[in-house]
């Protein structure tokens, strides 16, 4: 006995955008599926109540958490199959954007007034020699030297990286300035 089974393919949009730019993005990647994220209070438009959609509160204080959870978002819609994101400015939009690009999703997409714009998605290379650094300091902060045993680097090395680091946003000095420390940035890049 043969049995079919139906694939089902689905396009997602995942958004924070609200009202005309939210209608002008969905007209441009004819989504089949919508979720909509917000964060804190909400207020619908009629525009809003037109698209039909799920929506999702992301109620946290901890951006860290709030990242979690839209990458588990992202993961769960990839599932079923092609996953758009659209941003715009507001609490969770970087951080909806910084998901898009670590979870690679097929498009990613923002508003220049009522134009709808494609982004080209981004790349964050990090040496495996800045990962080990970032993940040590992750636990606690460090000295250059405490750094470069634990790494097995030069001393030289090690304030090459970091320095790479520092520019980068990923690290800082301590309040001692003898130590350095991870920065938020660096705590999302981790994740």
């Amino acid at each position: 006995m043969i049995y079919l089974v139906k694939v089902i393919y689905m396009k997602t949009l995942i958004t924070n955008l609200r009202g005309q730019c939210l209608f002008n993005v969905s007209m441009k990647t004819q989504p089949d599926g919508l979720i909509v994220l917000h964060y804190g209070k909400h207020r619908k438009t009629e525009l809003d109540s037109f698209l039909k959609g799920g929506e999702i509160r992301i109620d946290t204080e901890d951006p860290q958490d709030a990242l979690n959870r839209i990458m588990e978002i992202i993961r769960g819609a990839k599932i079923h199959g092609d996953v758009y994101i659209a941003y715009g400015s507001g609490d969770i939009g970087p951080l909806l954007n910084f998901a898009a690009n670590k979870e690679e999703v097929a498009g990613i997409f923002t508003c220049f007034g009522e134009k709808v714009i494609q982004l080209p998605p981004f790349k964050l290379k990090i040496s495996k020699t800045r990962l080990k650094i970032m993940k040590m300091l992750t636990h606690n902060d460090f000295t250059a030297v405490e750094i470069g045993k634990e790494v097995g680097i030069s001393r030289a090395m090690v304030y090459k990286h970091l320095n790479g680091l520092i520019e980068a946003g990923m690290v800082k000095r301590s309040h001692s300035m003898e130590k350095y420390g991870i920065t938020d940035a660096g705590v999302l890049a981790m994740t």
